[in-house]
């Protein structure tokens, strides 16, 4: 099988080839083009995951699993077609099962407190930890190619026992953040057996026995607890991972746009940018220099936990939102350190929020402007938890605070906050002069 990083290395062609084509076929939906290339990034990982599936691989053309995938997201209509299929394969006319995109679509993850937690564990360990989990679990590849992206050919064992430390160092990340009680583990023949329950290697009887004792074993019950939850978070980061690259492919279609002319205005301070913290890099597969552009920064990754689910905000939130404009709109930067921060939200005016997050992320203690820059681009990708987060941080008396209320509300919405957005507008609405007062009363109006 192919599945060593051959078909890691084939996403970014792919995604090129494809790109065109699928643009076309897609105008029938009449979405705004970001909508249209954010489910074709979702349907071709979904492509990935389902090609390198260790059980019946997806064999078919990405063409046509591209855009039935798509059509599924466009119709919001996911996790009904993932129950349809998990029932019984759905056939369709020239296809055979295995051929048959629908019945092998990306499941939705939404990931619980536990998991939340585990993921900004897994984060907050070594690059190298972090990228040979990854390229081991969820990229599947060999101990063999695994050796060889480490420069160690030949030397499996010892690409084990690197692996096999980094296990231990996020267990015992578990155990320090209260996740796990030394008191209650399992005993390692049971930790071997479950190694091989979740492998695949025990027999009918043998996983019979598993998972009768899962029912009264509370100490059994809860490992196998932590390696679900563990699963799901490791394909929340690989995910994560290959939405990163991809969105780096797009923006080799970005088209650059002139900074917009300065007026008179009242000039907003900014306060001096600090030098930019290292950049995390990735060590790459020979041959998959594309392929393997790097993974999210620590708190994107956080940001980004909830993958390929029903993540789209409240229809109100979605219709009153606006992104927050630029600052240099209304002002010509005035040194070195503005002129910087003007070509990072270049990437926020192109609604590549995504690659805006990325590059404020690291200067964000520097500006003031930048919680705000950073609340409503989380709140343009679909994730109000994390905007809320950022909003928070910005105090009274902040010149940008009553601006970011108008956002917390929407992103109160988004989560299906009602109550709390109510409140919020209320506020908003009843606090003379502010900025978004009359934007208040309306919304409040249609709730």
């Amino acid at each position: 099988m192919r599945t060593q990083g051959q078909h890691l290395a084939e996403l970014p062609r792919h995604f090129h080839a494809l790109r065109g084509p699928y643009l076309k076929w897609a105008v029938r939906f009449r979405q705004p083009v970001e909508v249209c290339l954010a489910h074709y990034r979702r349907a071709l990982i979904g492509w990935y995951e389902a090609r390198i599936a260790p059980v019946e691989p997806f064999v078919g053309e990405v063409d046509h699993y591209v855009k039935e995938v798509a059509e599924v997201y466009f119709t919001d209509q996911l996790e009904k077609a993932v129950l349809v299929a998990d029932r019984r394969p759905i056939t369709e006319l020239g296809y055979a099962n295995d051929q048959n995109p629908l019945n092998h679509l990306p499941r939705p993850i939404q990931l619980n407190e536990t998991q939340q937690l585990m993921l900004r564990l897994f984060q907050e360990q070594g690059k190298n930890c972090r990228e040979l989990l990854l390229m081991a679990d969820y990229h599947r590849l060999t101990p063999d190619r695994l050796a060889q992206v480490l420069n160690l050919d030949g030397q499996v064992v010892e690409v084990e026992e690197r692996r096999r430390k980094c296990l231990l160092m996020v267990r015992e990340s578990w155990q320090a953040a209260g996740i796990t009680d030394p008191a209650h583990h399992p005993s390692p023949a049971d930790e071997d057996r479950l190694d091989r329950y979740y492998e695949g290697l025990l027999d009918t009887t043998e996983r019979w026995e598993v998972e009768a004792r899962r029912s009264s074993d509370v100490v059994l019950r809860r490992a196998m607890e932590l390696r679900e939850d563990w699963a799901a978070v490791l394909t929340v980061a690989g995910r994560l991972d290959l939405m990163s690259t991809l969105q780096r492919e797009e923006t080799h279609y970005a088209v650059r746009r002139p900074t917009a002319p300065a007026d008179a205005q009242k000039e907003i301070k900014l306060t001096p940018r600090r030098k930019p913290f290292l950049r995390i890099g990735s060590f790459q597969l020979p041959g998959l220099e594309t392929a393997l552009a790097g993974l999210l920064a620590v708190a994107l990754a956080w940001l980004l936990y909830s993958t390929f689910g029903a993540a789209a905000p409240e229809r109100k939130a979605v219709a009153h939102f606006e992104p927050f404009p630029n600052i240099f709109q209304r002002m010509q930067p005035r040194n070195e350190d503005e002129r910087d921060l003007q070509r990072i939200l270049r990437y926020y005016d192109r609604k590549d929020y995504l690659t805006a997050y990325d590059e404020l992320l690291p200067v964000a203690p520097a500006y003031p402007a930048a919680p705000l820059y950073l609340g409503v681009s989380a709140l343009a990708l679909e994730q109000p938890t994390r905007a809320l987060e950022w909003f928070a941080q910005i105090p009274e008396g902040n010149y940008y605070r009553p601006f970011a209320e108008w956002y917390e509300a929407l992103a109160y919405l988004a989560e299906g906050r009602k109550p709390a957005a109510i409140i919020t507008l209320t506020e908003i609405s009843e606090t003379p002069g502010h900025p978004y007062q009359g934007k208040a009363r309306a919304l409040l109006a249609e709730l």
